[in-house]
């Protein structure tokens, strides 16, 4: 077993579950992914949704620093993006529900702002 590879997917698998996902890899095809959301950037804050149905309308919200509601459409593959531009400091979860019952959710303990110095 290679050491370095160890404490990476072990923070993986950590900071997964605390989120209540699994970090094991899944054994079912592409077309019946779970949904999931992450962040890809966070000035301003962008999720990208995947394994949504296609074509399904998603309703996301966040919860800091005060409640924004955005929708989104997922596309063919099932897959959407959507930004938040004021996210502030701190904790922030994103929640997104699908019209047809898809849902995914995740948070940050804490964005990171600029220092502004």
């Amino acid at each position: 077993m290679q050491g370095s590879l160890v404490a990476p997917l072990a923070l993986v698998a950590l900071a997964l579950s605390a989120c209540g996902q699994s970090a094991a890899p899944s054994a079912s095809s592409s077309s019946s992914q779970r949904p999931e959301l992450r962040p890809v950037s966070q000035s301003p804050l962008t999720v990208e949704g995947t394994g949504f149905r296609p074509s399904e309308n998603v309703r996301l919200v966040a919860d800091a620093p005060h409640k924004q509601v955005k929708n989104a459409r997922a596309d063919s593959s099932g897959n959407f993006k959507a930004t938040f531009p004021e996210t502030g400091c701190g904790s922030i979860t994103v929640t997104a529900t699908g019209s047809e019952g898809s849902r995914a959710e995740f948070n940050f303990s804490q964005i990171a702002c600029g220092s502004g110095s």
